[in-house]
């Protein structure tokens, strides 16, 4: 008996640097590159907020804020702002990057975040959701710059309960990275 097949890909050789990520990433079907499609919506996406992006949120670029994402990251999609309350609880703000504001609904974007499902974090990289000009750049919340985001604001009282939470779309500038 000889068996048959066929070479689909080359990763390297075995004893290459990072061939065993590679081997790791096509054994599990995890799609490195993005579609052309994908790529040019992307590149259709501002790299910057326009004033009238802003109305209809609540503006918190004057609370201190600061992203909570690793030390490695590079796209900062999650900040946090604390604060004490008069009456002794304290307000928790959670703010997430609003990347449903750039990916529309149906788009080649949103389907191509879909299949994905999530940003894949290895030891060497990160294979991101969405494509890197959105991941790091306007849906990241850099500091010094402003984002739009969605915020949950919570008050918690001395127990650590939840008293009273909303949440609302909002537009902040980070302070400080963690």
């Amino acid at each position: 008996d000889n068996p048959e097949g066929h070479v689909s890909a080359i990763l390297g050789h075995k004893n290459d640097p990072g061939v065993d990520i590679l081997s790791i990433i096509y054994q599990h079907g995890i799609e490195i590159e993005f579609p052309d499609d994908v790529l040019q919506e992307a590149e259709e996406v501002p790299d910057v907020i326009e004033p009238s992006e802003i109305e209809g949120r609540r503006d918190l670029r004057d609370e201190l804020t600061i992203t909570i994402d690793g030390a490695d990251a590079k796209d900062l999609d999650d900040a946090i702002a604390v604060k004490k309350l008069k009456n002794g609880n304290n307000e928790l703000t959670v703010r997430i990057a609003d990347v449903s504001y750039y990916v529309k609904e149906g788009s080649a974007l949103d389907k191509e975040a879909y299949d994905r499902a999530t940003s894949v974090y290895l030891v060497d990289r990160v294979i991101p959701m969405i494509p890197h000009r959105l991941s790091n750049g306007i849906c990241s919340l850099n500091p010094e710059e402003d984002r739009l985001t969605l915020s949950c604001r919570m008050e918690i009282n001395e127990r650590g309960e939840v008293v009273k939470h909303e949440i609302f779309d909002s537009v902040i500038h980070s302070n400080y990275r963690m």
